[in-house]
């Protein structure tokens, strides 16, 4: 490209490494220890289950950095964003429909202790929570570079 191109990432380019910090630790200690993960009712079945998603989401963690550094305007990129975006915002609306008990999550003392309000809010709403935070993310990141989408599909034809 020229010069005279439009530049290729957004602010918002942050989404993608906002996914791996969510996503990683979950995926790690749900596929080297299951057994540890804070859920009620674990046997061989559900353990299974969980490394099988871990490993799904260690290989979208792999994919994000790999997005991170390339170009906002790729087809590619777009793609996989859209995934994350559903992938988040279903996953926020799956645990705010969790029942009490079934999940064992607490938010790390630091959190409690800087913020003690935070401890009257159920642990499913804080994971719900950061899940739709990446999803709205993904959405600004979406939004704001459909314009450079725009503008080198726009530079493509004139050249």
């Amino acid at each position: 490209m020229s010069s005279s191109a439009p530049p290729s990432l957004s602010v918002f380019n942050v989404f993608w490494l906002l996914h791996v910090i969510v996503e990683m630790p979950v995926a790690l200690l749900a596929f080297f220890k299951p057994q540890d993960f804070p859920l009620a009712g674990l046997n061989d079945t559900t353990v299974l289950i969980m490394r099988l998603l871990a490993t799904m989401l260690l290989t979208s963690c792999l994919a994000s950095l790999l997005c991170f550094g390339l170009p906002d305007y790729l087809p590619g990129k777009r793609a996989f964003a859209m995934h994350l975006l559903l992938f988040h915002g279903f996953i926020s609306a799956i645990f705010l429909q969790v029942r009490d008990g079934i999940i064992f999550f607490e938010l790390p003392k630091f959190v409690l202790e800087l913020i003690p309000a935070a401890a009257q809010v159920k642990n499913t709403v804080w994971i719900a929570a950061t899940h739709g935070l990446v999803s709205f993310v993904a959405v600004l990141w979406w939004q704001a570079t459909l314009p450079l989408v725009k503008a080198v599909t726009a530079h493509a034809k004139a050249e």
